[in-house]
């Protein structure tokens, strides 16, 4: 159908045509494309057509295929590199997730007892409910319905789907990454993360006492402040060890480290061994992200490579 008063939709503050990301998109990717997702709010990702491999954090070369949902914790620096042309569908979560008025995303953590969850992402199958709910979402873009009262609207819709039609074993799985007792504290947590440098200017930014924001932090997340910035900060450094071009002298500038040494006794205490030796484990397995690679590890990758074909011959 034919979007009606378009001149009213377009002068409407609440539409998108400011070139910013969108609430709700559909985008397309060719097959062999090679790309990073680096936005600061979760989002949750349909796969309509294609297969794609992603990484993130410590998970290399995960496969995603068509009719699954993938949900990227907020932050999340993600590699992707297209197997086949995709398609997909792509919610940037920019408030807090219920799924409806009585059944808030807290009530998911208190049922983490009841079933054996796994650390690693869950895929979500796309479900006869879902499915028709994104189809209709699709034509409706491609009208040009971009108004972000509309696309909010469709976020809480599907929300209301996923807690109607999926298991709560389910749910618990695909949300996990993001769970914990009082979600509002740690999305607060993830919002100023990476404007602050220590631990008393994120206690400031969140309006705490830095003693009372210890207390608070112990209760929601289940371990001191300090250990958990400093697993985040070492998540973060795996993923660029492996998915990116940084040196490890950029690196240790990045993350402001006192020097390369300081640099490589981190790593070795998070990870156990040296950078070197994680992005040379790993090689083999990201060689189909070269373009991401420092030119170091592309030569290396390329003579492991070689070395295989003459043993074959």
């Amino acid at each position: 159908m034919k979007l009606l008063y378009p001149a009213e939709h377009l002068n409407c503050y609440m539409y998108n045509n400011n070139g910013g990301l969108p609430i709700v998109d559909y985008v397309k990717k060719s097959k062999g494309d090679v790309f990073e997702l680096d936005e600061p709010h979760l989002e949750i990702v349909f796969l309509l057509e294609g297969k794609l491999e992603f990484s993130y954090g410590k998970y290399l070369n995960q496969s995603f295929k068509k009719g699954e949902i993938l949900l990227l914790p907020a932050k999340t620096r993600c590699v992707v590199k297209t197997e086949e042309d995709v398609s997909a569908i792509i919610l940037r979560v920019r408030n807090k997730i219920n799924f409806c008025n009585h059944f808030p995303l807290e009530m998911l953590y208190e049922n983490k007892k009841k079933y054996a969850v796994s650390n690693m992402p869950h895929l979500l199958k796309i479900n006869a409910r879902v499915a028709a709910y994104l189809k209709l979402l699709i034509t409706s873009l491609d009208d040009g319905l971009k108004c972000l009262y509309f696309q909010e609207i469709k976020q809480r819709e599907l929300l209301f789907y996923m807690r109607a039609y999926y298991p709560k074993e389910e749910l618990l799985a695909f949300f996990y990454p993001i769970l914990n007792s009082d979600i509002s504290f740690s999305e607060q947590v993830y919002k100023h993360i990476d404007k602050v440098k220590r631990l008393e200017e994120l206690a400031l930014v969140t309006n705490y006492s830095l003693s009372g924001f210890k207390k608070r932090f112990m209760k929601v997340f289940g371990m001191p402040a300090y250990q958990w910035l400093s697993q985040e900060k070492a998540k973060r450094i795996y993923h660029d060890i492996n998915c990116t071009k940084k040196t490890f002298k950029e690196l240790s500038i990045a993350y402001e480290f006192s020097s390369s040494a300081h640099f490589n006794s981190f790593c070795k205490k998070a990870f156990g061994v040296s950078p070197s030796k994680i992005r040379n484990q790993n090689i083999d397995r990201i060689a189909d992200i070269l373009p991401l690679l420092p030119s170091r590890a592309k030569t290396k990758v390329k003579s492991k490579i070689k070395a295989k074909t003459t043993a074959t011959k």
